[in-house]
């Protein structure tokens, strides 16, 4: 079945169309600023590509909670547009077609546990780092939500005592946080630039970014103790960094250092996917 695929996240819009078991058609773009602005993007690309593809239907990967029974989007995410807006209702109404939405992390999930790094596996645990934190867990095969359906929300984990793991293991917050540092607005700077002068010495964004890989390792920690999964898996766009897991099991050997702690070490792995995971696991709804 040929899909309009749509990766709605905090900071971009990923658009493809799912055609013969691949994308094509790929199409990355700046968030919209609202709903009716996103919604009329979608109707536009679904006119665009109807009759091209013989399109069938639109699946969304949404992050925060997708309540499939009423079609809304509930929890909290980095996009607060979304919440409150009868979400499929309204998409079912201006395109004629049927629409399916899922979580970002379970999309993520699908097209890992089906194509990717967690094939063959059956308890994995999926960290999605973005503008914030989302995930999910597999258990025994099957992608658990819970029973209030925030099973895999791990970005409200308190990580410190107060603040939430969204916002400490977050390269875009810690971007903000170096841009404030060096009296620039707090825009300014992206997490890839941040990268980039801790690189060539930048005292201030070396603190950050090894503060940050603390928090990212830390929470991966927990998710062992709590899930204890086969693997742990993180994606994103910041996944392609080549040196992450290097750095995150560094961190780790230290964190299992503080006095008495199990000797099982997480297994973390990046996905396979990147930032096309959520679009590909999109077709497997």
């Amino acid at each position: 079945m040929t899909l309009l695929v749509v990766d709605i996240g905090g900071s971009a819009l990923k658009t493809a169309i799912w055609h013969d078991a691949s994308l094509v058609d790929k199409q990355t773009e700046p968030m919209m600023a609202s709903w009716e602005l996103l919604e009329q993007a979608l109707f536009e690309k679904w006119q665009r590509y109807r009759e091209k593809y013989n399109l069938k239907a639109l699946h969304l990967s949404l992050p925060g909670v997708v309540n499939q029974e009423t079609g809304y989007l509930e929890g909290a995410s980095s996009l607060a547009f979304l919440h409150g807006v009868p979400i499929r209702e309204r998409l079912v109404k201006l395109i004629g077609a049927p629409v399916k939405m899922e979580n970002d992390a379970n999309c993520a999930a699908l097209a890992e546990c089906h194509q990717g790094a967690a094939k063959g596996k059956k308890n994995v645990v999926f960290v999605v780092v973005g503008t914030g934190i989302g995930g999910t867990m597999v258990i025994d095969g099957k992608i658990r939500q819970g029973h209030h359906l925030y099973g895999g929300e791990f970005g409200m984990m308190l990580i410190d005592g107060r603040r939430e793991w969204a916002e400490l293991g977050s390269a875009v917050h810690m971007a903000r946080k170096v841009s404030i540092a060096k009296g620039l607005d707090m825009h300014a700077l992206s997490g890839k630039e941040v990268f980039a002068l801790a690189e060539q010495g930048d005292n201030i964004a070396q603190e950050a970014v090894e503060e940050w890989y603390h928090y990212l390792a830390l929470g991966c920690y927990n998710l062992q103790y709590i899930l204890d999964p086969e693997v742990i898996l993180i994606g994103g766009g910041i996944s392609q960094n080549p040196d992450l897991i290097a750095h995150i099991n560094r961190h780790l050997t230290k964190i299992m250092s503080y006095g008495q702690r199990s000797p099982l070490t997480p297994n973390v792995q990046t996905c396979d996917f990147y930032n096309d995971a959520n679009l590909i696991g999109l077709a497997y709804l």
